[in-house]
C-alpha cells in the first residue's frame, strides 16, 4: 500500500494547479518531508532531492511531448505511481484537453484513494479490473462514463459501471513489436492464467483479477510462446502469473508439451509449495530454472492465521524438490504478520533452515555435487487494499494522514482533503522490530553461500556479455578508424 505518498503529491499536485511551479523548500513541504522521510529511515534531504528530481526529469520528458495526442494512458504499480501521477499533472498543464486514464494493480486495489485526482482534474478516468475491453473502448472514442470497467467523475459525481472478466482464450498472443526487449535485458512475459485459485488473507491478487479464476489452454500457452519466440527473439521469458501449478495435471501436459517443442530457452514464474519431485524435475526440462514461491512463514500458527492453505512441511519439500531438479528457487517470505513471539519464532525457524540448506548439494547434469541455489527474500507485512485482511482490519487498523507538529492552515486544509484514505495501520509489532528480523533473515541467506541462479545469474552473464561486446566494438570501430588514416597516408605515396 503506496498511501504513504498521498500527502506529498497531494501537495505538490495542489501548488502546480495554484501556481504552475513548486518550491519543495517552502510552506508546508518541509513539514511533509521531515515525516515522510521518518517513515522511509531517510534524511528529509534525501526525499526532498528525489522528488526534485522527479519533477524537473518529467518536466524535461513532457516538454518534448507531441501536442496531438488525444489519449495518454499508464498502468500504474507502487513502483511507478509517484512519477505518473506527476507526469499526468504536468501534461494536463501544458494540453488540458489530452485525455489521461490510469490503469494497473495499484488502480484496481486503491482506486478509492487515487480517485482523489478525478476530483483535480489530472486524470478523466480510472480503469478498475482488466484493461482490454475498456481500453478498446477508450481507443474507440467511446465517452469514458459508458464504458464498463472505467470510473469517471462529472457534475460532482462520480461514474462507474463494474467491468466484465474475459475469457483469456479469446486475447491474442503479446506482440512485443517496436518494443526495445534489450531495455529489459532481453526478457519476455506471457500469460497462462489469471487470479488465484486461494484467498491468503493478505493478498488482493483474487480482488485485482476477479473471483474466477481462470486459465488459457495448453495449445494457446504453447502458440503464444513460438510466436513470441519466432517473432521477437527473446533470451529468457517469465509467466507472468500469481501461480502456474494450480492444477498438476494441467501442469504436467504443459511441461510434457514444452519439452516436446524443445524452446531451447528458460523461463521463470511463481510457484505454489505443492511440488513433487518428479514434477520439479519434468519443469526443469521444459526449461523452468525459475521458482518465485510463496512461503511466506515456516510457523504452522503464522501460516494458519494467514489463510495459506499449505504447512511448514510442504514449504520444506517444495524446495527439496525444486533445488535438486535444478531450478533455482526464489522463497518469498512475510513478516511483521503476527505477534512478536510468533515472528521471531518463525525467524529463528527460517534461519536454521538457511544454515541447514547451505549444507546441502545436488548433483546436476555433469554429475558434479554444487551448492543449492536459494535466494530468501523477506518483505514487510503490508495491509493491501481489497484483501481480506485489509477488509477486516481498515475500520480500526487503519488510520488517515494526521500531522501533529505544525497545524497551520497549509496542513490543516491537507489534513483534511486526506482524512478518508488510508495512511498508517497498525502492525502487530513495531516496523523497527520488522526491519530487524528482515536483516537477520537477509544476512543469513548473504553468509550462507547459496549458488546465484535463475534470473539473476542470466541477467549478470547478459550484462557481462553486453559490457564484452561493446568492448569489442569500441576496439574494432578504433582500428577502423587507425586503418582509414593509414591508408590516407599510403595515398600520399606514389607506390609502384
Amino acid at each position: 500500500m503506496n498511501h504513504q505518498d498521498f500527502p506529498i503529491l497531494v501537495a505538490i499536485v495542489n501548488k502546480l494547479l495554484t501556481d504552475g511551479e513548486v518550491d519543495l523548500n517552502e510552506g508546508i513541504f518541509p513539514d511533509i518531508f521531515n515525516d515522510y522521510a521518518a517513515r522511509l529511515h531517510e534524511t528529509p534531504e534525501t526525499t526532498r532531492i528525489r522528488f526534485k528530481s522527479i519533477i524537473k526529469y518529467l518536466s524535461t520528458s513532457i516538454a518534448k511531448l507531441h501536442d496531438s495526442y488525444h489519449t495518454i494512458a499508464f498502468s500504474i504499480d507502487y513502483l511507478n505511481a509517484v512519477e505518473s501521477v506527476l507526469a499526468s499533472c504536468l501534461i494536463k498543464l501544458r494540453t488540458p484537453s489530452t485525455q489521461i486514464v490510469w490503469g494497473g494493480p495499484t488502480i484496481t486495489q486503491s482506486y478509492d484513494a487515487y480517485k482523489i485526482f478525478l476530483t483535480k482534474n489530472i486524470c478523466d478516468g480510472l480503469v478498475i479490473g482488466e484493461g482490454e475491453y475498456p481500453f478498446l473502448k477508450i481507443a474507440q472514442g467511446t465517452d469514458l462514463s459508458h464504458i464498463e470497467g472505467v470510473m469517471s467523475f462529472n457534475n460532482n459525481d462520480f461514474r462507474y459501471i463494474p467491468g466484465i472478466q474475459l475469457d483469456i482464450n479469446s486475447l491474442p498472443t503479446p506482440d512485443y513489436t517496436n518494443l526495445p526487449l534489450d531495455t529489459y535485458y532481453e526478457i519476455a512475459s506471457l500469460y497462462r492464467s489469471r487470479g488465484c485459485t486461494h484467498r491468503c488473507k493478505f493478498c488482493a491478487e483474487w480482488k485485482l483479477f476477479g473471483p474466477r479464476f481462470r486459465v488459457r489452454s495448453i495449445d494457446n500457452v504453447i502458440n503464444d510462446i513460438d510466436t513470441i519466440i519466432e517473432k521477437h527473439h527473446p533470451k529468457y521469458m517469465i509467466f507472468g502469473e500469481s501461480l502456474i501449478n494450480d492444477d498438476l495435471d494441467y501442469f504436467d501436459f504443459l511441461c510434457e508439451e514444452m519439452i516436446e517443442n524443445n524452446f531451447n530457452i528458460n523461463f521463470g514464474t511463481h510457484f505454489r509449495a505443492n511440488i513433487t519431485p518428479e514434477l520439479a524435475e519434468k519443469a526443469y526440462k521444459a526449461g523452468f530454472n525459475d521458482a518465485w514461491v510463496g512461503f511466506e512463514a515456516f510457523s504452522e500458527q503464522d501460516l494458519k492465521e494467514m489463510n495459506k492453505g499449505t504447512s511448514v512441511n510442504q514449504n520444506i519439500t517444495t524446495i527439496r524438490n525444486l533445488t535438486q531438479a535444478g531450478i533455482n528457487v526464489i522463497a518469498m517470505l512475510v513478516i511483521g504478520f503476527s505477534n512478536i513471539d510468533e515472528e521471531i519464532r518463525n525467524c529463528d525457524i527460517i534461519i536454521q533452515l538457511i544454515e541447514q540448506f547451505s549444507k546441502e548439494t545436488y548433483k546436476n547434469r555433469l554429475g558434479h555435487n554444487v551448492p543449492l541455489s536459494i535466494q530468501w527474500r523477506p518483505a514487510p507485512m503490508y495491509i493491501v487494499p481489497g484483501s481480506l485482511d485489509y477488509n477486516e482490519k481498515k475500520g480500526n487498523k487503519t488510520y488517515p494522514w494526521l500531522y501533529h507538529k505544525v497545524p497551520d492552515a497549509g496542513l490543516l486544509a491537507l489534513q483534511k482533503e486526506l482524512s478518508e484514505i488510508p495512511y498508517e495501520f497498525e502492525r502487530p509489532l513495531p516496523d523497527e522490530k520488522v526491519g530487524d528480523l528482515m536483516r537477520k533473515i537477509q544476512n543469513a541467506d548473504r553468509n550462507a553461500g547459496f549458488a546465484v541462479g535463475g534470473i539473476a545469474k542470466y541477467v549478470i552473464k547478459y550484462l557481462v556479455e553486453l559490457r564484452r561486446n561493446q568492448r569489442i566494438l569500441r576496439k574494432a570501430e578504433r582500428i577502423g578508424i587507425i586503418a582509414q588514416r593509414f591508408n590516407k597516408e599510403l595515398s600520399n605515396y606514389n607506390v609502384e
